[in-house]
């Protein structure tokens, strides 16, 4: 996935000019300064119009930054991703640069005639960046450009691409915690590779009726043990995302999900008792992700309509086809389509209608204020009761007073969630209720 597994540069392209590599040497530890720019869309373009266009807008794309920074800088093929450009901090005015290359690289590259536009993401480091007695990088000996120094700082630019990357931003700086922050993220992505399956668990978490306060279902929630300690999902989803390895996990733990809720239909007696397990966009790009779940919801004698699949308000808008495709096929199989934190800011009312959505969760967030706040309590009534137009199940999130039971009540909610009703916990210690005679 671009920016998402590089922790240090690999050498300079050997070809490259020895006069620039001999630029980047003269310039003193204490001024040098690097600017890294990574191609996004040459990749995409050497797909679409084949490697010979990608490699040649790649060249012009070379050839443009060099113009523009002349005899201020040495521009230099880091990686087969990366530009780097050293920069002589005491002789050019790094500011201007950086902007100047920004306004280049918002414009096209053209090619034999044709416009190409190349999405850049550019990364900073400052002399200051990269202290000179504590290089940051593994220890291999002097680079091909002949300074241990521009090595370090190219990393430091490199991790400053990759944070601009997954911000969604153009420009970053270097810090010492984008670097540490990066080098994690690798040391995560290998432990995450090895931990499926083995210190992955779930957690459930009753969901329940605001009539009744009647346990009719759970959301799963996954966990992960590291050394007798449990980490919750922000500290590791982020990582799983990035390098493709939450479709593997998430199929475990769809799988286990399902497992478990056969076994306690099967205790309880109650065949309507639901699951809810958490998708991402990503996930939902997995072509094979609703044949799995068929054959799982086969293998446990677990109806479809007893599976609830949430996706966030964020990633239904993002989902596109095959992703939609993917929401579609799984409501074929009679699963149930949930909105997951709804009201958190993007504005997917629409998606009610456009999506075969059969539930939807209004944020914490909302639920936690709508008591105070009038516009907040305006905004859930009008969901809840466009909801009820729909026959869309409305459930409330992070219920934790039950003072706020009468007011799920009394703005529309049929379901809700939260500490008040049960905290998360291991199959184990959950006792779900018989079915009702």
């Amino acid at each position: 996935m671009p920016g998402s597994s590089e922790s240090a540069p690999t050498p300079v392209d050997p070809g490259a000019d020895a006069d620039l590599q001999q630029s980047a040497v003269s310039i003193p530890d204490e001024h040098l300064a690097v600017v890294a720019i990574r191609m996004e869309a040459a990749d995409r373009i050497a797909a679409a119009f084949g490697p010979g266009a990608g490699s040649a807008v790649r060249g012009a794309t070379m050839t443009a930054l060099a113009e523009l920074v002349g005899d201020r800088g040495a521009v230099l093929r880091a990686t087969p991703d990366h530009v780097a450009i050293l920069v002589d901090s005491s002789t050019a005015d790094l500011d201007d640069l950086v902007k100047a290359l920004s306004r280049r690289l918002a414009t096209t590259i053209d090619v034999d005639d044709v416009s190409y536009f190349v999405q850049t993401h550019i990364g900073v480091a400052l002399p200051g960046d990269v202290p000179l007695d504590s290089p940051t990088s593994p220890s291999n000996g002097i680079d091909a450009i002949g300074s241990r120094r521009a090595d370090d700082l190219m990393q430091a630019a490199i991790a400053a691409v990759h944070s601009a990357f997954t911000r969604g931003a153009h420009l970053a700086y270097a810090s010492e915690v984008s670097i540490t922050s990066l080098q994690r993220e690798v040391e995560l992505a290998a432990e995450l590779a090895t931990a499926v399956g083995e210190a992955f668990t779930l957690h459930y978490q009753p969901i329940v009726t605001v009539d009744g306060l009647e346990v009719v279902g759970y959301e799963s929630l996954l966990r992960w043990t590291v050394d007798n300690r449990v980490r919750l999902p922000g500290t590791f989803l982020d990582a799983a995302e990035e390098t493709s390895l939450i479709v593997p996990i998430g199929r475990w733990g769809v799988a286990e999900a399902i497992r478990q809720l056969a076994v306690w239909q099967a205790q309880t007696g109650n065949p309507r008792l639901f699951m809810s397990v958490n998708f991402s966009s990503q996930q939902l790009f997995d072509r094979d992700l609703a044949a799995h779940i068929s054959a799982i919801l086969a293998q446990h004698s677990v109806a479809g309509e007893t599976l609830w699949i949430e996706v966030t308000e964020r990633d239904m808008i993002t989902t596109d086809s095959p992703a939609s495709a993917t929401i579609h096929e799984l409501a074929a199989l009679g699963c149930i389509i949930c909105v997951d934190d709804l009201g958190t800011g993007y504005a997917a009312l629409r998606y009610m209608v456009d999506h075969p959505i059969s539930v939807a969760k209004i944020d914490r967030s909302l639920v936690a204020d709508m008591g105070d706040d009038p516009t907040k309590r305006s905004i859930v009534e009008t969901v809840c009761r466009l909801s009820d137009e729909l026959g869309i199940v409305s459930v409330a999130e992070g219920v934790e007073d039950r003072s706020q039971v009468a007011l799920l009540r009394e703005v529309g909610f049929t379901h809700a969630q939260g500490y008040l009703f049960g905290r998360p916990q291991p199959a184990p210690a959950i006792t779900p209720p018989a079915a009702r005679v």
